[in-house]
C-alpha cells in the first residue's frame, strides 16, 4: 500500500474515532428492527418454563420423578466435579476463538442441534422412565447421563450465549431492549407455572385424579417449543458488533486481569454469599406443608399493577442512580419481604404455628411482595446490567474482553459451593427433616416444621450478608459514563484497524 493511501486510511480512522466522541453516538441504534424484535421475543419467552415445578426442582425430582433425595445428592457431587474439569478447557477454547464471523457467533451455530436434542429428551424424560418401568436407581442413572450430556453441551458450545453481551456497543440501546423484553416477559411468563400450580393443588387436596407424569411432560414440551423457536431465530439474525482485541490474551494473563477487576470480584463475592442457600426447598414447603402451591400467585395479585408500573420507574432510576445504588434498593426490598414472611410463620411455634395456615402466610406474602414490586422493573434489568458493566470494566482496564475466563473463574467458586450445598441440603431434607419421597408419602409435624425453618431461615441470613460486599463496589455514575465514552473510542479504533487490515 502506498504512503498516500496509508495517510488517507489514517485520516479516516481519526475521523471515525472522533465521531464516537459526539453525544449523539450514545443514542445511536445499531440493531435492525428484525434483530430488536427477535431479541425481545427471545428474552421474553426464555422464562416460559414450569418454574419451581420444572425438571431441576426438588418437587419434580423427588415427587414426580421419584428420585431418592440423598442418592441424588451424592450423584450430583460427581457431576459438579466433572463440571469443574471441563470448564477450563471450554474457557480457553472460547476466549481464543477469532473468526471472520466473530468470537461467539460460531458457537451459536455449533450449539443449535445438540441443545435442541437435549431439550427434547428432557421434556419427555418422565414418560421414557415410566415406559421402561425404571426403578429409583435406574431413574437416577438416566437423569445423571442426561445431566452429563447437557453439561458438556453447555460448556463447550455455550459460548454462543455471550453474544448477548456484544450485539450492541451502546449501553443505552441495550438497556432499552432489556426493559422492553422484560416487560413483555412479565405479561405472561408466570402462566405456565401458575397452571402447573393449580393442577398440583387440585391433586394434593384430592379434588381431581390425573396422571401427573403425562400432564407434566405435555406442559413441559409445549412451553419448551414456545421458548425455543425465538431462540433459534436469534441465532440467525443476531450480529456481533463489539470488536474483540486483535490477538487473544494469554490464558494466565486473562485470569490475572480478572483478579485486578475490583467490581467483578466484589460482585462475585456478593453473589457467592447470596447463593449460599443452605436449607430445604421452598416449593416443597408450599406443596407439602401448606398444600397451596398457588399461594405465591394469589399473594402476587395486589403487587401486579405495581410491577408493571415499576418499568417506567426503572428507566428514571437508571438515569438518576448508579448501578450499585439500584442493586442495593432492590435487594433491600427482597430482604424486608423475606423477613416479614419468616417472622409471621414463627408465630405459634411448631404445634399451632402460622407456618401451617394459608391465610396469615398469604397476607404476609402479599404485603412483602407489594414492596418488592416497587423495584421489580429495576431488578429485572439491573441483574443483567451489572453483569455487562463488570465485563465492560475489564475491557476498559485491560484492553481486551475475556467473557469465558471471567465466567470460568466466577463460576468455579459457585460450582464448588453448589457441590457442597447439594450434599448438605439433601442430607438436611432426608436425614434432619425426615422427608419421605414419592407422591403418596405423608410427612410428620416435626418434618413440616423443620422444612419451614430450613427453607426460609438460612437464606435470610445469607441474603443480608450479601449486601456487605456491594458497599465497596467502585463504579459510580461518573465512572460509568467516563468508562463508556472511553470504550467507544477504543472500540472504534479497533474496528477501524480491522477495516484497514481487510482492505490492505
Amino acid at each position: 500500500m502506498s504512503e498516500e493511501m496509508n495517510q488517507n486510511v489514517d485520516v479516516q480512522t481519526r475521523e471515525y474515532v472522533l465521531e464516537t466522541d459526539l453525544p449523539a453516538y450514545m443514542n445511536r441504534k445499531f440493531c435492525s428492527t428484525k434483530e430488536r424484535v427477535t431479541y425481545i421475543l427471545k428474552t421474553a419467552t426464555a422464562e416460559l418454563t414450569l418454574g419451581k415445578y420444572d425438571t431441576s426442582s426438588e418437587l419434580f425430582l423427588y415427587k414426580i420423578f421419584g428420585l431418592d433425595a440423598e442418592a441424588h445428592g451424592n450423584a450430583a457431587v460427581t457431576l459438579g466435579i466433572y463440571d469443574l474439569i471441563n470448564d477450563p478447557l471450554s474457557a480457553v477454547i472460547i476466549d481464543k476463538m477469532r473468526t471472520r464471523w466473530g468470537k461467539f457467533k460460531p458457537f451459536q451455530y455449533l450449539a443449535l442441534i445438540p441443545s435442541i436434542l437435549v431439550g427434547l429428551v428432557t421434556c419427555v424424560m418422565p414418560l421414557i422412565a415410566d415406559a421402561q418401568g425404571m426403578d429409583a436407581a435406574q431413574r437416577l442413572i438416566f437423569y445423571m447421563i442426561l445431566s452429563y450430556i447437557s453439561e458438556t453441551v453447555g460448556a463447550f458450545f455455550g459460548g454462543g450465549g455471550y453474544i448477548d453481551n456484544v450485539f450492541t456497543p451502546n449501553p443505552n440501546e441495550r438497556t432499552a431492549l432489556l426493559v422492553s423484553s422484560r416487560f413483555a416477559s412479565d405479561l405472561f411468563r408466570r402462566f405456565p407455572e401458575q397452571l402447573a400450580g393449580i393442577l398440583f393443588d387440585l391433586v394434593a387436596n384430592g379434588k381431581i385424579k390425573i396422571n401427573l407424569t403425562k400432564v407434566f411432560a405435555s406442559m413441559k414440551s409445549f412451553w419448551w417449543v414456545i421458548a425455543t423457536v425465538p431462540a433459534v431465530m436469534w441465532v440467525f439474525v443476531s450480529k456481533e458488533r463489539v470488536p474483540q482485541s486483535e490477538k487473544p490474551p494469554q490464558v494466565v494473563k486473562g485470569m490475572f486481569s480478572v483478579f485486578r477487576n475490583k467490581p467483578l470480584l466484589i460482585y462475585t463475592l456478593s453473589g457467592f454469599v447470596d447463593g449460599i442457600n443452605v436449607g430445604t426447598s421452598q416449593s416443597l414447603y408450599y406443596d407439602t406443608v401448606l398444600k397451596f402451591n398457588m399461594m405465591s400467585t394469589i399473594a402476587g395479585i395486589p403487587g401486579m399493577p405495581i410491577s408493571y408500573a415499576s418499568y417506567p420507574w426503572a428507566t428514571k432510576f437508571r438515569k438518576r442512580f448508579s448501578t450499585k445504588t439500584l442493586w442495593l434498593f432492590q435487594r433491600g426490598s427482597i430482604i424486608t419481604s423475606e423477613l416479614s414472611f419468616f417472622l409471621v410463620g414463627l408465630i405459634g411455634g411448631k404445634k399451632n404455628g402460622f407456618y401451617k395456615k394459608k391465610l396469615p402466610m398469604t397476607i404476609a406474602m402479599m404485603l412483602g411482595n407489594s414492596l418488592e414490586m416497587v423495584f421489580y422493573g429495576t431488578k429485572k434489568i439491573i441483574e443483567n446490567e451489572i453483569n455487562y458493566e463488570v465485563l465492560d470494566y475489564c475491557e476498559w482496564q485491560n484492553g481486551y474482553r475475556v467473557e469465558a475466563t471471567v465466567n470460568l473463574l466466577t463460576g468455579y467458586i459457585n460450582k464448588v459451593r453448589g457441590i457442597a450445598l447439594t450434599k448438605i441440603n439433601t442430607m438436611l431434607l432426608a436425614r434432619w427433616a425426615g422427608f419421605e419421597s414419592g407422591l403418596t408419602a405423608v410427612q410428620t409435624e416435626d418434618t413440616m416444621w423443620k422444612m419451614f425453618v430450613a427453607a426460609f431461615g438460612p437464606q435470610l441470613i445469607f441474603d443480608v450478608l450479601s449486601l456487605v460486599p456491594m458497599f465497596f463496589y467502585n463504579i459510580d455514575q461518573k465512572t460509568r459514563d467516563r468508562m463508556y465514552l472511553d470504550l467507544e473510542r477504543t472500540r472504534a479504533q479497533t474496528a477501524a484497524n480491522e477495516k484497514k487490515t481487510s482492505d490492505a
